[in-house]
């Protein structure tokens, strides 16, 4: 008997422990990733194409996106729009600096936009959550790891078309504390069809002075102010 008992303790310890559970993990990311405070990220964007630069900006869900081909976007959990007009899914599609990274990828994550959430898998460090997502997308399923001490997506698999096509992996290390927020310095996103591969540096700082108009659709059709470092 006090060998089972032992068994049963060695079991129990190597379990991962789970402190919260699965919605309050997911309040907690999206917590972790809006913007109390507004801050500014300067992107340079290598891939297979020419590199690109970007500054991104967030306040509260909303993140203010300016590259320095002229593309301008602001994007918001279900609202994408793009100078110019164009707006929802297509806006989404459109690519950051013609990389695997396209603008659907940088909404500020909110529970709310995971249709099913399932725990797929965990281990003592982090949980992997699937679900397709809800409302209009580009993506058929998601599937994020989080981890669970910084309350942050670190990888993010986008499947297309089908719930088996996977058709890129994203992962974001590198993480600082930005205003109180955990945010990637280092993106690095692989396509699969046909395979290539995008990497990002991202230089935060807080930007407390930036103009809330920033942050309204009418913006995109007036300069912004910005100036790229």
């Amino acid at each position: 008997m006090r060998h089972v008992h032992a068994a049963l303790l060695a079991l129990l310890a190597a379990a991962p422990a789970r402190a919260e559970g699965l919605a309050e993990l997911l309040a907690a990311v999206g917590t972790n990733a809006r913007f109390d405070a507004p801050a500014r990220a300067d992107v340079r964007i290598e891939s297979s194409g020419a590199p690109g630069r970007a500054i991104l900006v967030g306040r509260g869900d909303a993140l203010y996106v300016e590259l320095k081909d002229g593309l301008r976007a602001l994007v918001r959990p279900g609202d994408i729009v793009v100078a110019g007009g164009v707006k929802g899914v297509a806006a989404g599609a459109e690519r950051v600096a013609g990389s695997d990274l396209q603008l659907e990828d940088l909404v500020v994550f909110r529970p709310a936009a995971l249709a099913f959430p399932q725990i797929s898998d965990e281990d003592t460090t982090s949980t992997v959550v699937t679900s397709a997502p809800a409302g209009p997308s580009n993506y058929t399923l998601l599937v994020l790891t989080v981890d669970r001490e910084q309350h942050a997506v670190v990888k993010t698999q986008y499947y297309a078309k089908t719930i088996t096509d996977l058709a890129k992996l994203r992962k974001d290390t590198g993480l600082i504390q930005v205003g109180g927020h955990w945010r990637p310095t280092d993106i690095t996103v692989e396509s699969f069809h046909p395979p290539t591969t995008t990497h990002l540096t991202l230089t935060w700082r807080e930007a407390p002075d930036v103009p809330a108009t920033l942050f309204e659709p009418g913006s995109l059709e007036k300069p912004s102010g910005l100036v790229f470092p």
